[in-house]
């Protein structure tokens, strides 16, 4: 079969007439050396992405935009850019044993056999324009410069150098003492993505590929937003250094992978736990950043009112039962069950936790990572760790009903149990427990207590103002228009980037099982039921934590609709007593703590109400202030 020149495929195309093909075939005589496409196009009778994608069609090959795609630094490295020049093409990536290389002459038998042998691979030919391979040339085998200007433009120098440290020696860096004037740039860019990313005080750095760029964003107080752009030309090389400091398969780009890597950045050392996903215009990472020291915090100041934190330390003091935690993803539970194991950790007990991953190392306690690769499953792990003589169990989650099932016989044997569910609230996590097919008796007879949480954002302490809110504010935290209170937001500072909001604080609803609420966990009280029984014994909702923590300027009416589903209609104990602080419900004759009794009734739904409280359960209408009555005169 003979193969046919580019010429020739032009004309059958239409591209270009016969005539014109002859009259460039006659300049190229006279010029030898210069390519027919580059004559085409100064003559003006076709432009070189005509030429490439009229090659494409008519050969079945695929055309790329090489400024759009993927080039991978370990493909450049196969081939020379003497051997590139010669013949204008450029590597793209391995197809597993196929190597992919686009050409501005796809038909070129003699420069698919040099390259095929200089690789040792198999070659799949893709055509490109000619000016954007001798552009990709230019850049990527001399990329040191283009990235320095890179460096510059995006402003991502820094005067912190990321350290990659060995996985069991912190002590010493991997790089071997290589300075950060030396760094290679493309060590440079991904450096300086970390350290933005840890000033900013960033969770998370997601390396999204676009069809013309690499957006990057961080987030940052659970909230996502776009740090920068890097051209599409160093995706391949920057996802590549990631994997490798990850101890990633750096070939492997059709699954998704998962690295670690333990850096020092200055005086700190952080842990990145690395991701990658194939995705259309590329593999995508994210790098959650884990910062030992923002792990150990105390249960005193991760938000709770003092009455909170008391009935925690009780129920965690006990020397057998369940604990959970519950939330949605990213509410901090980890950093909650974290600080329950530091304040109950001493000498005298065996602590054991089950994780998927490990997110934090806790001294003086025993940490196993699961792996369901190696069958290394929660409730395989569970059964071994039931053999090792622990006092405390940790287990990461409950996803299943085995795990959780040996997780409440576990503590009907004399072990305290921590673990965490997917929940709204607290009560919700009762029936959860049932869904999963635990049978209620032992959801009754293990439970101590049930702690619910989210996480809202603090307003800025620099830049904090107070102001009067809006009728459409109040109202859409179910409050009247008529109300007059002060509240307080940030205006947007340099020290929290314009935002308003610098770090983050919890809002909780603990539940204590109690004698009322066990005998009804055992005969299947409806959520409802348990919610009344659960206010009674004194639990306060986290709308109203939420709300406190808005009107003493903590955080803002925004930021609380924004975290927290304000609906009326399931919440029916909602009232709370100013004079000592604790939740209230509608049908009480009086406040159960301070005694304070019910004389009034609210003026916009004509409920019964009581003098002490300051929001109406039926309407949501809060109501004026009143001096609080002292229990000594509620009594008399």
């Amino acid at each position: 079969m003979t193969v046919k020149k580019i010429g020739e495929l032009l004309v059958e195309a239409g591209l270009i007439s016969d005539a014109q093909l002859e009259e460039v075939l006659q300049e190229g005589k006279k010029s030898s050396g210069t390519r027919i496409g580059s004559i085409l196009v100064k003559k003006g009778y076709a432009t070189e992405i005509d030429i490439a994608q009229t090659l494409a069609f008519q050969l079945n090959i695929p055309f790329v935009d090489i400024s759009a795609a993927t080039i991978d630094p370990e493909a450049i490295k196969l081939i020379n850019e003497k051997l590139a020049k010669k013949y204008l093409l450029i590597p793209l990536y391995f197809e597993g044993k196929i190597f992919v290389v686009a050409m501005a002459d796809p038909l070129n038998l003699n420069a698919i056999s040099d390259v095929s042998f200089s690789a040792g691979l198999k070659i799949k030919p893709c055509v490109a324009t000619p000016s954007d391979i001798a552009n990709a040339i230019r850049i990527h085998y001399h990329l040191s410069q283009p990235i320095e200007d890179l460096i510059v433009d995006l402003k991502l120098k820094s005067d912190k150098y990321v350290e990659v440290l060995h996985e069991g020696n912190s002590e010493r860096d991997i790089s071997e003492q290589v300075k950060k004037s030396s760094a290679p740039p493309i060590i440079k860019i991904v450096d300086s993505m970390i350290v933005h990313g840890a000033e900013s005080r960033a969770s998370d750095i997601h390396l999204e590929p676009q069809e013309k760029w690499v957006k990057v964003r961080i987030r940052v107080d659970g909230l996502m937003r776009e740090a920068m752009q890097l051209p599409k030309w160093v995706q391949g090389s920057v996802v590549s250094r990631i994997k490798l400091m990850a101890k990633m398969d750096i070939v492997e780009r059709r699954i998704s992978q998962d690295g670690r890597i333990k850096v020092r950045l200055g005086d700190n050392n952080v842990d990145l736990r690395i991701s990658t996903l194939p995705t259309h215009y590329g593999e995508t990472v994210v790098m959650r950043m884990l910062d030992p020291k923002t792990a150990m915090i105390s249960l005193t100041n991760i938000g709770l009112l003092q009455h909170d934190l008391d009935v925690i330390v009780d129920i965690i003091g006990r020397p057998q039962g369940v604990v959970l935690v519950t939330g949605p993803t990213g509410s901090g539970k980890t950093s909650t069950l974290y600080a329950m194991i530091e304040h109950i950790k001493r000498e005298e007990i065996n602590i054991i936790t089950i994780e998927d991953p490990i997110e934090y190392e806790l001294k003086g306690v025993n940490q196993v990572n699961i792996n369901e690769k190696t069958g290394l499953t929660f409730s395989y792990t569970l059964r071994s760790v039931l053999r090792q003589d622990p006092d405390v169990i940790l287990v990461g989650e409950m996803r299943d009903t085995e795990t959780a099932i040996i997780a409440h016989q576990a503590s009907m044997t004399g072990h305290l149990v921590f673990s965490t569910l997917h929940t709204n609230d607290a009560v919700s996590s009762v029936i959860r427990l049932k869904n999963l097919g635990i049978p209620s008796y032992l959801v009754a007879s293990a439970l101590n207590g049930i702690v619910a949480q989210r996480l809202l954002r603090k307003i800025c302490p620099q830049c904090k103002e107070a102001y009067t809110p809006t009728s459409d504010e109040l109202k859409r935290m179910g409050m009247s228009a008529s109300d007059n209170i002060q509240l307080y937001r940030g205006r947007g500072c340099k020290s929290c980037n314009g935002i308003g909001y610098a770090g983050r604080v919890g809002i909780f609803e603990v539940l204590a099982i109690n004698s009322k609420i066990r005998d009804m966990i055992a005969q299947d009280a409806s959520e409802q039921d348990l919610g009344k029984a659960a206010a009674e014994a004194g639990m306060t909702s986290m709308l109203m934590d939420g709300l406190r923590k808005v009107i003493e300027g903590t955080t803002t009416l925004e930021e609380l609709s924004r975290v927290v589903y304000l609906s009326r209609e399931d919440k029916v104990y909602e009232g709370v007593c100013p004079s000592c602080l604790q939740p209230i419900t509608p049908d009480s004759k009086e406040c159960p703590n301070c005694g304070s009794p019910s004389a009034e009734t609210c003026l916009s739904c004509g409920k019964a109400r009581q003098p002490s409280w300051i929001i109406c359960p039926y309407c949501a209408k809060m109501f004026e202030p009143k001096k609080p009555l002292r229990k000594s005169e509620s009594l008399s």
